[in-house]
């Protein structure tokens, strides 16, 4: 099949005015003028959309999709207050609240134009299922807690039984196929066709994981060939707790009895600096956040090979701050889009994302400008570009997630996650045998512009290995009635 649009952006070259992609068997066979790859393949079916850029499926670096119910929950508030207030909500849910969180999480991902998630989640399944349901190329990191070793043996025997046991429902889905035509049972072999799905280690955070369980996790998912993800350095109360112990996370933990902080010590140094300490930080670990960093935390991050999950919407909802983002860029490191859970943000739009990051790189920009002003010899970091964003939340989020040559640019023998989006105000209504004679959209920069002014509501089609599933459809009503009921539970109004 021959999909044309007004543009192409396949990220790793040149914006392609009038383009094409030629999709088989799930791959992108060829990238090109509409002119010329009509002229090769004049046999294909064609797809036409007018007024749309085809792009690859955003990869969306870090989500809980079992949180999606919590949307609305939080306000602006202290990470603190907001941790303490969300373990308190979380038991009023059970875990068909969390399943069919998932699942509306994931209907949600694929209708804003997101083919590829990096998923935390304690139990796994949950988020596993939704997201074969639905068709998304996935990783799910299943998350370890622990700072008193005695328990050690007993959480570590769990993770090996956890994942033996989702390698082992590798067919299952949550009957969501009704409305989208579900994938096959997706194979995981790195050479594999269908939608991926993997698995990942996640100790959480270093203010719930021993410097010991994040060694032997460490040890445990290397064996095994499983990357792995934690939250590290979000919030000035993380490195509060670790510098001089105490403060807003202890209390929290203690509130709910969780933590009762007997058996834990502050390490004092940077949260960056206790994970690096543990042999845990690696190519193989993807850092999640990474706000609250030193110049010398970022040198060790992009001296470990670490990639990072950029947050800025969550980060500013929690008061947690805005990430040096340039100043990792410029030392080296990978860093990825991720929106985190509703539970800390507004929506899965990673458009949104995309504006946000921006928006706070320009900011930290502004006040580093002002400084030198007052005499300051600190460097004014450059501000992240519209092609800096979108690369972000597409090949670099790949790059992330080791899933670079698979997705993330589209480019011959990629996989055929690719999206069409409504790139200003020309009508996109897709057009099934169509053939575009030339940019409805005239425009100087289509990056720029599309990172400027997209939104989730402007996907028109999202494609995840050539095959279609959705086109910027509303979940089934099933999946809407099971996330209301878990909001109802939670005191929050319907969606």
């Amino acid at each position: 099949m021959l999909l044309c649009a007004d543009w192409v952006l396949p990220i790793s070259s040149p914006p392609l005015p009038e383009g094409a992609l030629l999709v088989s068997e799930g791959v992108i066979r060829a990238v090109g003028p509409v002119a010329e790859l009509r002229a090769r393949y004049p046999t294909e079916e064609t797809r036409g959309f007018p007024g749309c850029a085809l792009l690859p499926g955003l990869v969306n670096a870090h989500t809980h999709l079992e949180y999606s119910a919590f949307r609305g929950f939080a306000r602006p508030s202290g990470f603190g207050p907001w941790m303490l207030n969300l373990l308190r909500a979380r038991r009023r849910l059970g875990t068909e609240d969390y399943v069919a969180s998932a699942l509306w999480g994931a209907y949600e991902c694929a209708r804003s134009g997101v083919t590829s998630i990096a998923d935390t989640s304690y139990d796994g399944w949950p988020v596993a299922r939704a997201a074969r349901s639905v068709g998304l190329r996935a990783r799910v990191y299943l998350e370890l807690f622990g700072v008193d070793d005695a328990r050690l043996p007993a959480t570590m025997e769990r993770l090996e039984e956890d994942i033996e046991r989702l390698r082992g429902e590798r067919g299952e889905t949550l009957g969501a196929g009704e409305a989208y035509p579900g994938p096959s049972p997706a194979p995981s072999g790195p050479g594999s066709g269908g939608p991926r799905m993997e698995y990942g280690v996640s100790p959480h955070a270093p203010y719930t994981v021993s410097a010991r369980l994040y060694r032997e996790a460490a040890r445990f998912a290397r064996r095994a060939g499983l990357r792995m993800a934690t939250h590290v350095a979000e919030s000035r109360a993380e490195v509060r707790l670790l510098m001089r112990g105490g403060g807003p996370i202890a209390h929290a933990y203690r509130a709910v009895g969780l933590w009762k902080g007997s058996r834990w010590s502050p390490p004092r140094v940077s949260p960056v600096r206790y994970l690096d300490g543990t042999g845990a930080l690696g190519s193989d670990m993807l850092a999640v956040h990474a706000v609250q960093v030193s110049g010398e935390d970022i040198a060790v991050l992009a001296g470990a090979g670490a990639v990072v999950a950029h947050c800025p919407r969550s980060n500013l909802k929690l008061r947690c701050g805005r990430a040096p983002v340039a100043e990792m860029l410029a030392a080296g490191a990978v860093v990825g889009l991720g929106t985190d859970s509703l539970a800390s943000n507004d929506s899965l739009d990673m458009f949104a994302e995309m504006r946000a990051a921006l928006a706070v790189s320009k900011e930290r920009a502004a006040a580093a400008g002002a400084l030198t002003e007052a005499g300051s010899t600190a460097s004014t970091p450059t501000p992240l570009t519209a092609a800096d964003v979108l690369r972000m939340a597409t090949l670099d989020g790949a790059r992330a997630l080791g899933w670079e040559r698979l997705v993330g640019s589209l480019e011959v023998g990629r996989r055929a996650d690719i999206i069409a989006v409504r790139l200003g105000d020309g009508a996109a209504v897709p057009q099934p045998h169509a053939r575009p004679q030339g940019p409805r959209i005239t425009v100087d920069d289509p990056t720029e512009t599309f990172v400027r002014s997209a939104t989730a509501d402007d996907v028109r089609m999202t494609m995840i290995d050539g095959r279609v599933v959705s086109e910027g459809d509303a979940p089934p009503p099933h999946v809407l009635a099971g996330l209301n009921a878990a909001r109802e539970r939670l005191s929050l109004p319907p969606i």
